[in-house]
This record gives C-alpha cells, sequence and structure tokens, in this order.
C-alpha cells in the first residue's frame, strides 16, 4: 500500500464521531467531578465544624476526647485538601479537536481513577491518632467504661472503611470501563 492510499483510507478507519459529541461527554465528566468534590467539600466542612463544637463543649471535662477532636477537625481540612488538589477535574480545552478532547478526557478519567485507588493511602494513616485518643478518652475519661460503645465504635470503623474502601473501588472500576470503551475506538 503506497502512501497515496493510506492516506486515503485514514478517513475510513477513523471513529465516526462528532466533536460535539465528545465534548458533551467531557464536559459531562467534568461536571460529575464538580459534584462529587462539592459534597466532599462540604461533608469535609462539616465535619470540621461539628468536631470543633464537640471539641469546644467538652474542653474542660474531657481534654483527651477534645484533643481528639481537635485532630480530627484538622483530619478533616486535610482531607478536603488533598482530595482537591488530587482530584479536581481541569477545564474542558475549548479549541480542542476530536483526539485532543478524547485524550483529555481519558486523562481525566484515569486521574479520577487513580484518585480512588489511592486515596487510603493518605487518608487513613492520618486518621488513626485521632481515633486511637477517641478510644483513649472512652477508656480514660468516662467513670464506668462504656465497653459497648467502644466496641460499637471498633465495630462501626471498620465496617466504614470497608464499605468506604468497597465503593471507591467500584468508583475505580466505573472509570476503568469507560477508559476501556474509549481505548476500544482506538482499537476498531
Amino acid at each position: 500500500m503506497n502512501a497515496q492510499q493510506v492516506w486515503q483510507s485514514q478517513d475510513l478507519d477513523a471513529p465516526r464521531i462528532s466533536l460535539a459529541y465528545v465534548r458533551h461527554r467531557a464536559s459531562g465528566l467534568e461536571r460529575r467531578t464538580q459534584w462529587r468534590n462539592a459534597l466532599e467539600y462540604g461533608v469535609g466542612v462539616l465535619v470540621c465544624a461539628m468536631c470543633g463544637v464537640i471539641a469546644y463543649q467538652h474542653f474542660a471535662s474531657r481534654p483527651i476526647m477534645s484533643a481528639s477532636m481537635v485532630l480530627m477537625a484538622l483530619w478533616s481540612l486535610y482531607y478536603v485538601y488533598r482530595w482537591h488538589r488530587l482530584a479536581s477535574a481541569k477545564p474542558v480545552p475549548a479549541e480542542a479537536g476530536v483526539l485532543d478532547t478524547l485524550r483529555y478526557q481519558r486523562q481525566q478519567l484515569e486521574q479520577q481513577r487513580d484518585v480512588r485507588r489511592r486515596s487510603w493511602r493518605w487518608w487513613g494513616l492520618p486518621l488513626l491518632p485521632a481515633l486511637a485518643l477517641l478510644l483513649a478518652s472512652m477508656v480514660l475519661e468516662h467513670d464506668p467504661v462504656p465497653w459497648g460503645w467502644i466496641a460499637f465504635l471498633i465495630a462501626w470503623l471498620f465496617a466504614g472503611t470497608a464499605i468506604g474502601l468497597w465503593v471507591l473501588e467500584c468508583e475505580a472500576s466505573r472509570f476503568q470501563r469507560e477508559i476501556d470503551a474509549l481505548d476500544s475506538l482506538a482499537s476498531d
């Protein structure tokens, strides 16, 4: 096959996708990411405020619990900061063509997938000191030690972490399926 035949066959091999459709899908990903991030930010600010109020109310009577709540509030701010840094969607390039927009969308999908698969590494360890102080507070600052509540808290932490990791992995798998769908366009 000579160069002219290769050049003429390119139009037939290219996927039949309009630029408007590709931009619509890319902007849809951007909107979904912005809504998800807004939810993360809202919950983070709410947790920070609640922990601040609890720490203030119990500062004199339960200083270990107050320290735990302060650490939890700081962790919440750290979480919101890291999530914003790692999971924020970049705006869809306005002047890009079909292939550039598809590349952009694939990069955004990979970023969102990777954030969900790796996030436990940066939110899990910084949370441990706050939780340890909370458990210490329950043992040291209560006259009858509430062993039932301690067992419930530990079970809730393990179940909540497991469910959270499962949800993040499901989201990462969904992003991977979208990446695979984009890759199938190149292989057709």
